[in-house]
């Protein structure tokens, strides 16, 4: 395993008197790709919002130990972008924020997400799929060591999921790191090097895919996703009975 990235310590998370995370704790390893998944209300989003600093956590620490302060690029589950703009003039000016050492060239990124012939169309004639390939665009502009995206085949025809899937191989192949989540297991079920498993707030599962098939005798990550739901919905209910 290579050196800790990014660590999360004891991280919970209320909103008034709803517990969304409770106590967790997860590190990301350079050069692995990392899928977060759970169900609708698990606390995927709200973890994410945490460890990219969106959202203070109630409880926890959250540190990038190797990376000398946050080295990341994010892609959140869903982004507005000004609908009169193009998608040239959007990352051209999401470019200038990056340190120049770090940014890449827009063309060569607007390329990679089958968007450089649609470059001056206006985003608010944006299909849903554009939309969210534009999205990723944006956090394939910086070059960085981590890259964090949140549920981001959403929206995306199969050639795209497929394409998706590519660049995180080709991240990785040049020692990124990726961290994302999906609540759609066959989409990133042959890019996963660990699955780590949310529901209620707590880690139910974190370990390598054949550690998962030996621990829940079964080859299926969606098979073994809903053995543990339904193990972790039976203790809830025996729970509340008694």
């Amino acid at each position: 395993m290579g050196k800790v990235i990014l660590q999360a310590s004891r991280v919970s998370k209320c909103y008034g008197k709803k517990q969304v995370l409770d106590k967790t704790d997860i590190s990301i390893s350079a050069g692995e790709c990392v899928v977060l998944c759970g169900g609708n209300g698990a606390g995927k989003s709200t973890l994410i919002r945490i460890l990219t600093g969106i959202e203070k956590g109630t409880t926890g620490k959250v540190a990038f130990p190797e990376a000398g302060g946050k080295s990341y690029s994010f892609m959140p589950d869903h982004m507005e972008f000004p609908k009169e703009m193009t998608a040239l003039e959007i990352l051209t000016y999401y470019r200038g924020f990056l340190d120049i050492g770090i940014r890449r060239a827009v063309e060569e990124v607007l390329r990679e997400v089958g968007l450089w012939e649609k470059r001056h169309q206006k985003i608010g004639s944006f299909s849903k799929g554009m939309a969210q390939r534009l999205n990723m665009a944006q956090a394939l502009l910086a070059d960085v060591e981590l890259y964090i995206f949140d549920e981001p085949t959403n929206g995306l025809d199969p050639y795209w999921v497929i394409a998706f899937k590519e660049m995180v191989e080709s991240l990785k192949h040049k020692g990124k790191t990726v961290l994302l989540t999906s609540h759609i297991m066959r989409d990133v079920v042959d890019i996963a090097d660990r699955v780590v498993v949310l529901f209620d707030g707590r880690i139910e599962a974190d370990d390598s895919l054949a550690g998962l098939y030996r621990t829940y005798q079964s080859s299926n990550l969606e098979e073994v996703f809903l053995r543990i739901m339904k193990k972790q919905h039976s203790s809830k209910a025996k729970a509340l009975s008694s």
